[in-house]
């Protein structure tokens, strides 16, 4: 399983984090299986000591050492008291050897937990200050691009709405003086009909009727054709052009319709006249040239009338364009800067981001130094202990060597022979000292074996433990580094986005 744990939402992935805490405690579950068969061990070789003792006590009551004096049992008891306060004391130091290396192992664990959970929280921490800022600042830009916007198009609005009240304004000016020319033309025409009457008789009468219904009709129709296109002007501004062609084709024909009707009128009142000619024929003649003269005239003003409309249209249309084209450009340059802005706050973003991270994964190396240097410290440590408990096999040896060579010296003139019975020579020395060496010796020395592979093996694990600590807590930098990356990035993407999705809805 790798030393390196996934990272998730609120921290690492607690399956991973059971089963490394599982592997540690069947460490710690053999650790101490360990030192339950090595106090076995100890229970086996006092055993074999009490039964060397008693093997010695059987000897001496069948060979009489109540004879070799109170000097020599002093000397075993002073040897097996040595002896054991060797190996209480070297249980003792393995004991507390033990369960320092233990204790300053799980302590060094701890405060590296500690240390990566709160160099994670910090970053968290400063990770989301900075996108809290960036985005507040991004929500201010969009707002007031929007206000912008918003106030732009509320001028533009107030603009085409004035300009759209002149051209309305100026429409019923033209259709005003429109109407009062009609009407002195019709003041005119009803003065020169009673002249015609009073001179042509009935005819005549009759011709000014008809000339005044065509006249009403004329000016119904022209009213209506102004009406109908200032309806049209009002509802589609953006297809002015075409409807004012429209317009001006519509009033040509009926200008051409007016010609033609007159033209018709003109030839019936020659007709009927025709049989008193040579009565009132210069006198018609003239009212048909002043009629042609007034209906020429009406069409060339009613023309004029219609290309000033279309220009002055075209000229609001080519203002309008221009504001328009103005406004553009003016949000356009807005959107740069906000552009701009942006891009400046999300490179700040992610500068301050990279220093935070390089922050972090300097105080995580420094940490994770420093708990190197504690652990080669502990480990230095253990190894003067172990060296300390080598000298002190030494010692023991060297005592037990000592108290050998004192019982060999002691009772080299002692030989006890059972040849009643046929045993065998059973020196003292080979009896009781020889046998209380080797259990000492091979006690001294598994304790010692034991304090020692348990030390190293402690320190190998501590080293182990050091060594995944730093490499957790790299990765931890490292989690730490890319899931900042990731929201920063993404947090930027998202209010690009949305920044453009406004831009173009707009």
């Amino acid at each position: 399983m790798s030393d390196r744990f996934l990272t998730e939402l609120r921290g690492y992935n607690k399956e991973q984090v059971d089963q490394k805490l599982f592997e540690l405690q069947q460490t710690l579950d053999g650790f101490r299986t360990r030192a339950a068969s090595d106090e076995q061990t100890i229970l086996q070789l006092r055993e074999q000591l009490e039964q060397e003792k008693s093997k010695a006590a059987q000897a001496s009551k069948g060979n009489s050492f109540a004879s070799l004096g109170a000097n020599a049992q002093q000397m075993l008891a002073s040897a097996e008291q040595t002896s054991a306060e060797l190996v209480n004391r070297a249980k003792q130091d393995a004991a507390s050897t033990r369960a320092a290396a233990e204790h300053q192992a799980q302590t060094l664990i701890n405060n590296a937990k500690l240390d990566v959970q709160h160099i994670t929280d910090e970053a968290n921490s400063k990770a989301a200050t900075i996108l809290a800022k960036a985005q507040t600042e991004s929500e201010s830009i969009t707002t007031a691009a929007r206000q912008d916007a918003t106030k732009l198009r509320e001028e533009t609005a107030k603009k085409v709405t004035e300009q759209r009240d002149t051209i309305e304004i100026e429409l019923t000016n033209t259709r005003e003086e429109h109407d009062k020319r009609l009407a002195r033309e019709k003041a005119k025409q009803d003065r020169e009909i009673a002249e015609l009457k009073a001179q042509a008789a009935q005819q005549v009468a009759e011709q000014r009727k008809a000339a005044s219904d065509e006249v009403a009709k004329l000016k119904s129709e022209a009213n209506d054709q102004i009406e109908r296109a200032l309806s049209e002007a009002n509802k589609k501004l953006a297809n002015v052009r075409e409807q004012v062609t429209r317009q001006t084709t519509e009033a040509q024909r009926k200008a051409t319709e007016i010609t033609d009707a007159a033209k018709a009128t003109a030839q019936g009142i020659l007709d009927d006249a025709e049989v008193q000619r040579t009565k009132t024929i210069s006198q018609v003649n003239a009212e048909v040239e002043q009629i042609r003269s007034d209906i020429s005239k009406q069409q060339d003003e009613a023309t004029a009338k219609v290309n000033d409309l279309l220009k002055q249209l075209e000229q609001s249309r080519a203002t309008a364009k221009k504001e328009t084209d103005s406004l553009v450009a003016k949000a356009k340059d807005i959107r740069d800067e906000a552009d701009s802005y942006t891009v400046a706050k999300r490179q700040e973003a992610d500068r301050q981001a990279e220093e935070i991270i390089a922050k972090a994964r300097h105080d995580a190396e420094a940490r994770v130094e420093e708990r190197r240097k504690a652990a080669q410290g502990e480990l230095d440590g253990l190894q003067e202990r172990i060296k300390n408990l080598q000298e002190r096999e030494s010692t023991i040896t060297q005592r037990v060597t000592e108290l050998r060579s004192m019982f060999a010296n002691a009772f080299s003139g002692f030989a006890f022979n059972d040849n009643e019975k046929g045993g065998v020579n059973v020196p003292v020395v080979n009896a009781v000292a020889k046998n209380l060496d080797d259990a000492a010796q091979k006690d001294t020395r598994r304790e010692t074996e034991g304090s020692t592979v348990k030390v190293l093996s402690d320190a190998e694990g501590k080293e182990n433990s050091t060594k995944a600590q730093s490499q957790q807590g790299d990765a931890a930098a490292e989690d730490s580094e890319g899931e900042l990356s990731h929201l920063v990035y993404g947090q930027s993407s998202n209010r690009e986005g949305k920044n453009d999705s406004s831009r173009v809805g707009k």
